[in-house]
């Protein structure tokens, strides 16, 4: 029998007065370790998203000491009288790393994860939902291994949702440069070229005396891009405007993030909002002025990324979740995220699954109006047609 036991935070006071045990475990666990597992992530995305929400994170005891953190919290989604109580990941909106736990911790974190589980998923039709979890992901292996070995009154299901694509990073520019196609390189050429001639080009990195300022412009580029296809952008919510602020600002002074923008005459005409951690670069949010798109600004600012990156030390750029066909411009290599929902077992496991899944799906189409939800369909029409035009069956 573990000797680990689970104590449930479920007050913003006590999740505040964490962040020592938080950060300690989170440098022990160097084999799987990520910005979104970060305890500024996680209370920062609270403090604007928990409205609504109930905390259940879970501290992971083995006698003095905390070896596992289980960042949870419980959603009600509702459909008309249908109602579904779901404990899921708190933040998990780029990536999901499930738990914070050492190395030699994770086997008995796992089995402390499946009692509580076995505890608590039976009442009242309480359901676990983990988004986004990339399928090499070492916690979740753990728990495969705890769910197959104890078989019990769970149901453990997994789902692709989506892909991630990343990119290794050689030593040196030179040697990503010339790894290129030619043809890619002369079109970078080109397409640099005529921007030029429009143009003084820069390519800029922001600072903390221009942040707001330069994040304004990044969410007006965005906001236009998205209205221009019919659909509201992720900033038609002045809270998702403040999250990304807070969160830069706040990363900013921990050496975690990295916004560069593309600058013609100084206007912004393309930015990039990131994350640097653990000697990768993530890429969480773009923007680009549709009145450049003949000029490829997007590319030209990636590739100034890129040696940006390369000569900094950096070793990976992620791409996070979405498999958008510009991503595989870069790179054909990627992670498979999955959807892992955990239940009480029934008398018919499979349809339970099914219905949960209606029920999600019809909540998130809720979050649009039938315009929107149109051409939201012809996006992602188009952006079939344009993965089979490169050859990609994925």
């Amino acid at each position: 029998m573990s000797e680990i036991t689970v104590k449930i935070v479920n007050d913003t006071t006590r999740l505040e007065s964490l962040s020592d045990v938080w950060n300690n475990l989170l440098s022990r666990g160097k084999d799987e370790s990520s910005v979104f597992l970060t305890y500024e992530w996680v209370t920062t995305w609270w403090k604007h998203f928990g409205d609504g929400k109930k905390l259940n994170v879970l501290l992971m005891e083995k006698g003095p000491d905390v070896v596992g953190i289980i960042q949870l919290m419980r959603t009600d989604y509702r459909i008309g009288p249908f109602q579904q109580c779901v404990l899921e990941t708190i933040g998990a909106v780029n990536y999901n790393c499930i738990a914070l736990t050492s190395d030699e911790n994770r086997e008995e974190v796992a089995a402390a994860f499946n009692t509580y589980l076995e505890q608590e998923l039976g009442k009242r039709g309480l359901v676990l939902r983990l988004p986004l979890v990339p399928d090499d992901n070492y916690f979740l292996e753990s728990l495969r291994n705890v769910c197959s070995q104890l078989p019990g009154s769970l149901v453990f299901h997994e789902k692709l949702t989506t892909l991630a694509p990343y990119m290794p990073l050689p030593e040196t520019w030179e040697d990503y440069y010339y790894s290129l196609a030619q043809k890619k390189r002369w079109l970078y050429r080109r397409k640099l070229r005529a921007l030029q001639e429009i143009g003084s080009v820069k390519y800029l990195i922001c600072n903390r005396r221009n942040l707001e300022s330069r994040l304004n412009k990044f969410f007006e580029l965005h906001q236009t891009r998205w209205q221009s296809v019919g659909v509201r952008g992720i900033f038609s919510d002045p809270k998702m405007m403040q999250f990304y602020i807070d969160v830069a600002t706040l990363f900013l002074k921990k050496g975690w993030f990295h916004f560069s923008y593309l600058a013609v005459d100084g206007e912004m005409v393309s930015g990039e909002y990131c994350f640097i951690y653990g000697n990768k670069l993530y890429g969480s949010t773009t923007a680009r002025d549709i009145n450049y798109q003949k000029y490829s600004v997007g590319t030209l600012h990636f590739i100034s990324l890129l040696r940006d990156a390369i000569e900094a030390g950096i070793r990976e750029f992620d791409f996070l979740k979405g498999d958008e066909h510009y991503k595989f411009h870069w790179t054909r290599l990627f992670r498979k995220y999955l959807q892992v929902v955990v239940m009480k077992k029934g008398w018919f496991p499979i349809l339970q699954i099914k219905w949960f899944d209606i029920l999600l799906r019809a909540y998130e189409l809720r979050q649009y109006d039938l315009k929107e939800v149109y051409h939201l369909y012809l996006l992602r029409k188009r952006e079939r047609a344009e993965k089979k035009r490169m050859g990609l069956h994925i």
